[in-house]
């Protein structure tokens, strides 16, 4: 005679092919994210050029750099900060932004204007780039060149 128990209510039988196949939908969906999420923009500043994302603009003065449609990046030392302002149209929108980046700090402050809508955002120094939070919640990853903090102020990511 063979005895057979119960099914407990609390925990009814799990097959071992469900268990699989609920992993696998999970292993997806974790790549389907890392996947889409946007990896690093690299960042360079020298005396010559200033390259973001693959775009160079180049040196028209200590500090002002000039790009391809009229992109522009002005970086200036003023009273213990660097001062950083841009204008570019990214995407067909125009955008504005500033940053300022005191001395020796490890984060940075900036303010965006994209068609007219404000955006702002607060960098902090990862020690290979910036790790950026606006104030939407969303989130970008800044790779900068060298060992130096370079202010970004354009709203990569967006």
């Amino acid at each position: 005679m063979r005895l057979r128990r119960a099914p407990s209510a609390w925990l009814p039988r799990v097959r071992l092919h469900v268990v699989l196949m609920l992993a696998g939908v999970a292993a997806a969906a974790a790549g389907a994210i890392v996947s889409a999420a946007p990896g690093p923009v690299a960042v360079r500043a020298t005396p010559d050029a200033y390259e973001i994302g693959g775009a160079r603009l180049t040196a028209t003065a200590p500090g002002v750099y000039q790009g391809p449609g009229g992109a522009a990046v002005v970086l200036r030392q003023v009273g213990g900060a660097t001062r950083a302002g841009a204008s570019a149209s990214l995407g067909g929108v125009h955008t504005t932004g500033t940053c300022v980046l005191a001395d020796g700090a490890r984060t940075e402050s900036c303010e965006f204007t994209l068609d007219d809508r404000p955006l702002t955002a607060v960098d902090t120094w990862t020690g290979g780039g910036w790790h950026r939070r606006y104030d939407d919640g969303r989130t970008a990853d800044i790779a900068v060149a060298g060992r130096a903090p370079v202010p970004v102020p354009l709203p990569v990511g967006r």
